[in-house]
């Protein structure tokens, strides 16, 4: 059984519990999601199952959609409404004034991750880490934002929500941490659903508890669909037992048939044999998927 499930995490639940309970309905052992949600989070969490496992990279690579709300006003160990919150009694901002710090948060920008996440430092989680009160160094890493956009805003209150289409990687409490600093008051997650990531949309994913119901067999999408995205070559006969064994074909009969990049593989007879590269006057299965 290989393929991909659009799971959508509820809250209260952990990303790894979520793919230990589908291992149980499964019986089986090779699951894996495809990008940790907080606990307190919700939304969009692809399961890939057996051989789909190999795709975790390329669901990963998805831009990803988030709808968030914020407090402005305040602060937190985790970043968040979850930790130990502060208020800071700074004066809070209009619309205007949040809106113009907003837009300087589009684009390509370097985020350093926040200590309450699961990134491993040593092999140790970092959020292990800070439970324990200690805060080490966290490099720099490059996101990019698409889309932020104010959906809701409570002036008076400081409360409002927004819309974010960004890189993987990106940590939206990073976001608002970073913009509540600029407004000099201060910020804070108080929720957020993850509503796609890739091809994967809330509106088409299925909660655990529709798996138990219906069995998840019937929302396994296939390998080759979830890699819909990228243009299908038909490998020809007289190649198929090179290409499957790793070898890089040069032959101009083949070559000649695409232009470099990513496609997917399929036999004469509609089997799919997963993701193909031309390259440097060569073609080769990069992702064997068999």
């Amino acid at each position: 059984m290989n393929g991909v499930i659009n799971v959508y995490k509820k809250r209260g639940k952990t990303s790894f519990q979520v793919v230990a309970e589908i291992k149980k309905l499964l019986h089986m052992k090779k699951v894996g999601h495809t990008g940790t949600l907080d606990p307190e989070a919700e939304g969009v969490l692809p399961i890939c199952v057996g051989k789909a496992t190999k795709l975790v990279d390329y669901i990963m690579a998805g831009e990803k959609t988030y709808r968030a709300t914020f407090q402005l006003g305040q602060i937190s160990d985790t970043l968040d409404a979850f930790g130990q919150v502060e208020d800071t009694g700074k004066p809070l901002p209009t619309r205007e004034a949040l809106e113009e710090v907003l837009t300087s948060f589009i684009g390509t920008t370097m985020q350093r991750p926040p200590m309450y996440s699961a990134l491993k430092v040593e092999g140790k989680r970092l959020y292990e880490l800070a439970r324990a009160g200690e805060e080490v160094d966290r490099a720099l890493r490059e996101i990019h934002v698409s889309l932020l956009r104010l959906t809701s805003f409570e002036e008076k209150e400081g409360r409002g929500e927004f819309l974010l289409q960004c890189s993987k990687g990106t940590y939206v409490r990073s976001i608002i941490d970073d913009f509540g600093r600029s407004l000099d008051c201060g910020a804070i997650m108080t929720g957020l659903i993850r509503e796609g990531t890739g091809q994967f949309q809330k509106e088409q994913a299925v909660t655990l508890e529709t798996l138990e119901k219906d069995g998840p067999e019937k929302y396994l999408q296939p390998m080759d669909q979830v890699l819909g995205a990228l243009e299908a070559v038909v490998i020809p006969e007289d190649f198929l037992k090179l290409i499957h064994n790793g070898v890089k074909v040069k032959d101009k009969r083949l070559v000649t048939k695409v232009s470099d990049g990513q496609y997917r593989g399929y036999s004469e007879a509609g089997e799919f044999l997963g993701v193909l590269e031309k390259a440097q006057d060569s073609v080769y299965l990069k992702l064997n998927l068999l």
